[in-house]
C-alpha cells in the first residue's frame, strides 16, 4: 500500500513538472493576449461543433421558448449557408423538448448530443444519431452505464469510437459562480468495452481535472488533447475560461492550464480546438432572451493537437463491384490493444481514420459474410505509408479440388460434390474445370463437406471451413481417393503333377497404368497372394523355370468372382501344343493386327531361352466357307506368324508353318463363341535338345 502511495505521489509530481512547462509555453506564447474574432453569423447559439475542415457545424439554436433545436451550416465560397433544421432528431418526439451539446465525430460520420427526450432515464440523456450520404439517422439513446437517473449532458467521443467524454451537472449552492453562467458540471470518461459491446462504467476525470466548477468538455482529433471551460475559486467572478490538458498516458493528464486571450474579462464556453484555432461561445442575455455568438483565435503552439496524419481509402465488393460498409478496428502492433473503431462510409465506400503521427498500427476490415483484410499504418519511418487506396472485400471463394488415383496419381472423373454443414443433404454442384479438377463457388460464412466418389474407388471427404478468417478468394484442395481392394491368390503349377511353380508374373492393368510384377523369390510354392483393383481388367502373363512354357490370359475382376485362380503351364517337350491367346487377323486376311504382337513377343522370349527347340505354328480356322479356302487362309495366317518371328530374329530352321483349315475343331462350330474358339493359332514343339 505505501509502495503504491509513494509510486502515486511520484507520478503526480512528474505531471505537475510537466505542466508547469507547459504552463511556461503557454503564457510565454500568449505574453500578449489574442483578441479572437467572431466567427459566423448566428446570434441564437446554445452550443455548437465544428468538423475538421471547418467548413462545417452542427449548432443548437435556442428558440422562443429557449429550448434548442440542432441545426446545420455549410461554408460555401467564403459565406455559411443559412442554418438547416435536422428534422429527424428535431421531430423524433415532437416539439417542446431541449437538445444541445452537438459534437461530430472525427469523420463527421457520428452526431452525440444531448436531449430531456421521453425515453431518457433521468431530465437529460447521451444520444447518437449516424449521417448516410447527406441524411441524419433518427437519435438513439445511448443506454446505460453511460445514462443514468442524473443529467448527462456535452458528450465528445474520441476518435475512434472507443471513448467518450462527458458531464453530469452538480448543482451546488457552496459553489460560487456568476449567476448568469451555467451550471457547473462533473466531467466523466467511459471506455468501450474490448469486444465493442457497450461502455465500461463512467469514472470521473482525475480530481486535477475536476478542481471546483467545469463545463463541457471537448476532446481534439489526436484523441488526448482537451478543452474545456472551468472557473476558479479566486477568480469566479470572471466567469468561464477556456482550460487546456493533455494525457501524457492512460489516465496521467497534464495539470488544467488556462488558455490566455482578451479581453480577459467575457466568460469563454464550451470550447473546441480544431487543427490551429481554438473555437468557443459566448453569450449574454438582452430583454429576457439568451444569445449567443462563436468566436475563433488561434490557438498556442502548445495547445494545438499532436500531429496527426489520415490514413484513408476505399472499401468495395469483389463481386458487385459496389462501395462496401465494413468496419475497421485499429490496433496497437505490439500488444494488439484496441485504439479505435471505424466504420466505411455506406454510399461511398470510404473510410478514414486519423492517426498520431511516429507510431505503427495494425488495422482489420470485417463485414459480416465477407472476407476479412488487414494492412499495416507505418508512421515511424520517414516514408510514411498509410495503407492501400483500395481494399476489396468478397462475399464468396473458388474451390478446386484436384480429385485423383491415390496409387497411381492420375486424375479421376467422379461424382464430386459440396454440402453446406447447416444444410446436410442439399449438394452443390461444381464443373470440371480441367480433367479430375472440379470448381465450386461457395459462399462465406459456412462450413462445408467436400465429397469425391467414383465406382469401384472408397470416397473421400474434407472440411473446410468458411467461417472464421478468410483472406483468399481461391482455395485449392488434393482430394485423392483410394481403389476398392480384393485378395487374389494365384497359383502356378505343373500341368500334369500339379506341383508349385515359383515363376516370373506380370500383371498389366487394362483400365489404368498400373503393372504388378512378382518374381520367383517372392512366391511360396508357386502361390502369390494379390491385392487387386476391384472391378478392373489384368492381362496376366507367367514365365515358368525354366523348362516350362509360358502363359497369357486376362482376369476381369466385374465377371470373375473367385478368390483363387490356378495357371498351369506345361513342360517343354516333343508334341506339347501350346494354344497362342490374342492372335488376330483381319476379316478373311493373314495380315496380323497389333493386339498379336505381344503375344508372338513372347514366343520370341520362349524361343530365345531354348534355343534348341523347333516348333510348328499351327493355324486353324471355323467352319465358314469351303475347306479348301479355310486350308489356304489357315496356311497363309500361320506363314504370317512364321515371318514375324524370323524379323524378330528367330532362325527359320526353327519354325515350320502349318495350316490346317477347319479339320481339327476344338469345340463343334454350333455357335459364334464355339468358332471363335476353333479359330486359333498353336504351336506344338516338333524337336527340343536338352543343353
Amino acid at each position: 500500500m505505501n509502495q503504491y502511495f509513494h509510486f502515486q505521489k511520484s507520478a503526480q509530481f512528474f505531471i505537475v513538472i510537466l505542466a508547469l512547462l507547459s504552463f511556461e509555453r503557454l503564457t510565454a506564447q500568449t505574453a500578449t493576449p489574442p483578441i479572437p474574432q467572431q466567427f459566423g453569423p448566428w446570434d441564437r447559439v446554445a452550443s455548437f461543433s465544428i468538423s475538421q475542415t471547418e467548413a462545417y457545424v452542427i449548432l443548437c439554436m435556442t428558440n422562443q421558448q429557449d429550448k434548442g433545436m440542432l441545426f446545420e451550416s455549410k461554408l460555401e465560397n467564403g459565406t455559411w449557408t443559412q442554418p438547416t433544421p435536422i428534422d429527424a432528431i428535431n421531430k423524433k418526439y415532437g416539439e417542446g423538448f431541449d437538445i444541445s451539446g452537438p459534437s461530430l465525430s472525427a469523420n463527421d460520420k457520428e452526431l452525440y448530443f444531448h436531449a430531456n427526450f421521453p425515453d431518457s432515464k433521468g431530465g437529460y440523456d447521451l444520444y447518437c444519431s449516424q449521417r448516410t450520404g447527406n441524411a441524419w439517422s433518427e437519435p438513439v439513446n445511448m443506454g446505460e452505464p453511460l445514462n443514468s437517473a442524473y443529467d448527462e449532458v456535452f458528450p465528445s467521443m474520441a476518435p475512434g469510437n472507443c471513448r467518450i467524454f462527458f458531464s453530469r451537472l452538480k448543482p451546488s449552492e457552496s459553489i460560487k459562480k456568476p449567476d448568469d453562467q451555467p451550471t457547473c458540471q462533473t466531467l466523466f470518461q467511459s471506455y468501450r468495452r474490448p469486444l465493442g459491446n457497450g461502455w465500461d462504467q463512467p469514472l470521473i476525470l482525475h480530481e486535477f481535472i475536476n478542481r471546483y466548477c467545469e463545463n463541457a468538455m471537448s476532446v481534439a482529433i489526436d484523441g488526448v488533447t482537451v478543452l474545456f471551460s472551468s472557473i476558479d475559486p479566486i477568480t469566479y467572478k470572471e466567469g468561464y475560461r477556456v482550460c487546456f490538458t493533455r494525457e501524457l498516458m492512460r489516465d496521467a493528464w497534464l495539470l488544467p492550464t488556462p488558455v490566455l486571450m482578451a479581453p480577459s474579462d467575457e466568460p469563454c464556453l464550451k470550447p473546441q480546438v480544431v487543427n490551429n484555432s481554438i473555437y468557443f461561445l459566448r453569450t449574454w442575455r438582452k430583454k429576457k432572451i439568451n444569445y449567443g455568438s462563436l468566436f475563433k483565435v488561434e490557438a498556442p503552439e502548445a495547445v494545438r493537437p499532436l500531429a496527426t496524419l489520415v490514413s484513408s481509402g476505399k472499401i468495395s465488393s469483389l463481386e458487385r463491384g459496389m462501395a462496401l460498409n465494413a468496419d475497421l478496428t485499429v490496433y496497437k502492433p505490439e500488444t494488439m490493444q484496441v485504439l479505435g473503431r471505424y466504420t466505411s462510409d455506406a454510399t461511398t465506400g470510404e473510410y478514414s481514420i486519423p492517426l498520431l503521427d511516429g507510431q505503427n498500427y495494425l488495422v482489420e476490415v470485417r463485414r459480416e459474410g465477407y472476407s476479412f483484410a488487414t494492412f499495416t499504418v507505418e508512421y515511424r519511418s520517414k516514408e510514411k505509408k498509410s495503407g492501400p487506396a483500395s481494399i476489396v472485400l468478397f462475399k464468396q471463394i473458388e474451390l478446386r479440388l484436384n480429385v485423383y488415383d491415390s496409387e497411381i496419381f492420375r486424375p479421376l472423373e467422379s461424382t464430386v460434390w459440396v454440402e453446406n454443414s447447416t444444410k446436410p443433404g442439399v449438394k452443390i454442384e461444381g464443373k470440371m474445370v480441367e480433367p479430375g479438377i472440379y470448381s465450386f463457388v461457395l459462399p462465406i460464412g459456412n462450413e462445408y463437406k467436400a465429397v469425391a466418389s467414383s465406382k469401384k474407388f472408397n470416397d473421400n471427404t474434407f472440411m473446410l471451413n468458411l467461417k472464421g478468417d478468410v483472406v483468399f478468394p481461391l482455395f485449392e484442395r488434393n482430394l485423392p481417393i483410394s481403389p476398392k481392394k480384393r485378395n487374389l491368390s494365384l497359383m502356378v503349377i505343373d500341368s500334369e503333377t500339379g506341383v508349385g511353380l515359383s515363376s516370373n508374373l506380370t500383371m498389366k492393368n487394362l483400365n489404368r497404368d498400373e503393372t504388378i510384377t512378382v518374381t520367383p523369390e517372392k512366391m511360396n510354392l508357386g502361390q502369390a497372394a494379390l491385392t487387386l483393383r476391384e472391378g478392373d481388367k489384368y492381362d496376366i502373363t507367367v514365365r515358368g523355370p525354366q523348362g516350362y512354357s509360358f502363359s497369357n490370359q486376362i482376369v476381369d475382376l466385374n465377371s470373375f468372382t473367385e478368390n483363387t485362380l490356378a495357371i498351369k503351364l506345361v513342360t517343354l517337350k516333343t508334341t506339347t501344343a501350346i494354344q497362342l491367346n490374342n492372335i488376330n487377323f483381319a476379316s478373311n486376311s493373314a495380315e496380323l493386327s497389333s493386339e498379336s504382337f505381344p503375344e508372338l513377343d513372347r514366343v520370341v522370349t520362349l524361343l530365345k531361352e531354348n534355343p534348341s527347340m523347333v516348333i510348328e505354328i499351327a493355324a486353324h480356322t471355323d467352319n465358314e466357307g469351303s475347306d479348301q479356302q479355310n486350308l489356304l487362309l489357315s496356311e497363309r495366317r500361320a506363314q504370317s506368324v512364321v515371318n514375324y518371328l524370323i524379323e524378330t530374329g528367330i532362325t527359320p530352321e526353327h519354325l515350320v508353318a502349318k495350316g490346317y483349315g477347319l479339320r481339327n475343331p476344338l469345340v463343334p462350330n454350333t455357335t459364334d463363341a464355339n468358332k471363335a474358339l476353333n479359330r486359333r493359332v498353336e504351336f506344338k514343339i516338333i524337336e527340343i535338345n536338352k543343353m
